[in-house]
């Protein structure tokens, strides 16, 4: 295992490959589990995973911190890897901690029972393990080895993953099945740490503080931005919650899982080339980087009309089949989710290049002002017209987010050529 982890004849190669499969793994496995538990348990079952899903990876960006491209765009070392890495235990204590209190919230809002409540809780605990690794492996990722860390990713998940279901199988208790999935998937983290980090340890002096400090300043607007944009992507389902069924809550689940595909997709293509922008803008290349931002843009529009098409012709047969349950009556809305999740990708691709170019104070700008139209406009819109005004008001706030961004990166990158001159 320590072999095929640590060496590698051609990085390159195994950096793109490893990634693809590990990203393809972190976007479907909870997929590959409503899969499962449609199967096992009952539809509103299904509904509270969901919601708890959700939550997870809306907490899931506190423990972040937005910090993973930061870091691995710092190839000068500004930062020390125990500055990012203390700074991360800031992080993952505070993520805790806000998931225990909105869940005490909100079950009192939306009259949550004490089951729900917990499996809430712990489907945020269980992404912590996610948390905890990203720092160690975007380490990898800012020494050049991104290989590394995406072996690991892929090995670790897919343990993870199979633990889930078989518990899942031979408990029939999603409950239990968290509780056990935590524990092993946290030994099976600290295995692969055990076996990789020596090289990549760095300088062996405490972190500073000051440092700390003002590393978590400068990724502020990253985290602000990236909990914002969970909450922008979330926002139906939170107004699912509140005003609907578990089991409406589960087929929009359903039908909103292809919206995945793009920026997943997105990610497998982009990731590995970060690096290698960073240094075309500090090098000051601005034509060849403007070429590649072009470039992942027409990939990314080129991803969307596929899975569009696709979806137009067999979407809701497979999703049927996929999930146990009959989704013959959402056919416009699975194709307008995918239009949003074209425009998600979009925005993302253009989130990330604003930060590379270090202008990530703008995203806050985007971000706050389509979270306060989805405050607004949530409830009202589901419901008056459920899964369908869920569906395009999805791809309303991914519109204009995606507006605002490229607005953002235009003035960046004009405001660089300035400087230039």
């Amino acid at each position: 295992m320590e072999t095929f982890l640590n060496q590698s004849k051609n990085p390159v190669r195994d950096s793109y490959i490893w990634n693809m499969a590990g990203s393809f793994l972190l976007a479907f496995q909870s997929v590959i589990i409503l899969m499962v538990l449609t199967r096992i348990c009952d539809l509103s079952e299904a509904g509270i995973f969901t919601i708890a899903y959700a939550n997870a990876n809306l907490f899931f960006t506190i423990g972040k911190y937005g910090m993973r491209y930061f870091q691995a765009s710092d190839p000068k070392e500004r930062y020390t890897f125990k500055d990012y890495l203390m700074s991360r235990v800031v992080t993952t204590v505070l993520m805790l901690l806000l998931v225990a209190v909105y869940v005490l919230w909100v079950s009192g809002a939306n009259g949550y029972t004490v089951r729900k409540m917990s499996i809430i809780f712990l489907m945020c605990v269980f992404k912590s393990v996610d948390v905890v690794e990203d720092i160690f492996f975007g380490r990898y990722q800012q020494m050049g080895r991104l290989d590394i860390a995406a072996k690991a990713i892929t090995l670790r998940v897919s343990f993870s993953t199979v633990v889930f279901l078989v518990m899942l199988v031979i408990s029939k208790d999603l409950l239990g099945t968290l509780m056990v999935s935590i524990l092993l998937s946290y030994v099976m983290l600290f295995y692969v740490l055990k076996i990789t980090i020596e090289p990549f340890k760095g300088e062996r002096n405490p972190a500073d503080w000051h440092q700390v400090k003002q590393l978590l300043i400068d990724c502020f607007p990253l985290f602000f931005g990236a909990f914002l944009s969970i909450y922008i992507s979330n926002a139906p389902k939170y107004a699912i919650d509140a005003l609907l069924s578990d089991e409406l809550q589960a087929c929009y689940g359903f039908i909103s899982m292809p919206v995945l595909v793009i920026s997943l997709l997105n990610g497998i293509i982009f990731n590995p080339v970060i690096r290698e922008m960073s240094i075309l803008w500090n090098e000051s290349k601005i034509l060849d980087f403007c070429k590649r931002v072009i470039r992942q843009l027409f990939i990314v529009l080129g991803l969307t009309g596929v899975c569009v098409a696709g979806a137009w012709l067999i979407g809701i047969p497979v999703l049927s089949v996929l999930y146990n349950t009959d989704l013959s009556d959402y056919k416009m809305e699975l194709i307008i989710l995918l239009l949003g999740g074209g425009l998600l990708g979009i925005s993302g691709l253009f989130s990330t290049v604003i930060t590379i170019i270090r202008y990530q104070k703008s995203l806050l700008v985007g971000y706050t002002v389509v979270s306060v139209l989805a405050f607004l406009l949530s409830d009202k819109i589901v419901a008056e017209y459920e899964i369908f005004g869920a569906s395009v008001l999805y791809l309303l706030l991914m519109l204009v987010l995606s507006i605002c961004f490229a607005l953002f990166l235009i003035i960046g990158i004009v405001r660089k050529r300035v400087e230039l001159k």
